[in-house]
């Protein structure tokens, strides 16, 4: 994520033992008391115009944020073209084999930061996908709820052109949630070529070995990160909400990182599924 705070705590974290498969990090980092806190000086990105509409975006290498992330992508690239993890992935998970065959130029990696229940806003979507053989980040941000239909379009873009959707609980919540709010846009999404939903397949693989299955559950067991002042994710519309009422957007930082940090967690859990 484009974030200058966010450069200086991922330094850290890379030269942190979590860099190297070890543990904790804190997703709160210094610039507390910046006094500027206007989005642009917090989350360096750009808006962008997208027909009668705008939205703002962070676009970037991951491996410019998040050192591993080189490792972690020649894991996941070796395994994508390897018949025996293909056969490894078919006895953890049908999902898996599924995502193999589409090859990794069609995943799109989503994950959705919403005001709330069904019916709400969607504020912020996150991908990840495979780009000049790397990993990349596209964070998709609507800064009022007026925004929400231009980052609701540049994802029927993505979708285009990356059609088979990669999430942790998307099958009952990512997918179903932005399929209503474009349809109540009347924004045209494509239906995704395929669909795995890592919940699914870490309850297979996980269930009975670990607690339960959440999302940094499986986090810590897969990359050993426990997270330290990560935003909770009920604090999330309240925090949204303020930043559209006052233009402070530290909060909203944390919220990018949070959402930033569920991208990261999803290629490690692929990695540690397929790779060798």
């Amino acid at each position: 994520m484009g974030i200058d705070d966010l450069r200086k705590r991922l330094g850290k974290l890379n030269r942190s033992p979590l860099a190297a498969g070890g543990h904790g990090h804190s997703a709160r980092g210094p610039g507390r008391g910046i006094p500027d806190a206007r989005l642009e000086t917090l989350v360096p990105g750009e808006p962008v115009r997208l027909d009668d509409t705008s939205f703002y975006a962070v676009e970037r290498p991951l491996s410019e944020h998040w050192e591993p992330s080189r490792v972690v992508f020649e894991r996941f690239a070796r395994a994508m073209h390897d018949p025996v993890a293909r056969e490894r992935a078919g006895l953890v998970h049908p999902e898996l084999v599924a995502l193999i065959d589409s090859g990794a130029d069609r995943l799109l990696l989503v994950d959705l930061e919403t005001c709330g229940f069904a019916g709400t806003p969607v504020f912020l979507i996150g991908t990840l996908y495979v780009k000049a053989n790397q990993f990349h980040v596209e964070q998709l941000l609507a800064r009022d709820y007026g925004e929400e239909a231009g980052i609701l379009g540049r994802f029927g873009e993505l979708l285009s052109q990356r059609s088979h959707l990669v999430t942790f609980n998307g099958k009952s919540f990512d997918w179903p949630f932005v399929a209503d709010r474009a349809a109540v846009a009347r924004i045209a999404l494509g239906k995704p070529s395929g669909h795995c939903d890592l919940l699914h397949v870490a309850r297979r693989r996980y269930g009975g070995i670990l607690p339960d299955c959440k999302l940094q559950t499986v986090e810590r067991h897969v990359s050993g990160r426990a997270r330290v002042g990560d935003i909770d994710g009920r604090d999330i519309p309240a925090a949204y909400h303020g930043f559209v009422n006052t233009g402070n957007a530290r909060q909203l930082r944390d919220i990018l990182h949070h959402n930033f940090l569920d991208l990261v967690t999803l290629t490690e859990i692929i990695a540690a599924l397929i790779g060798d």
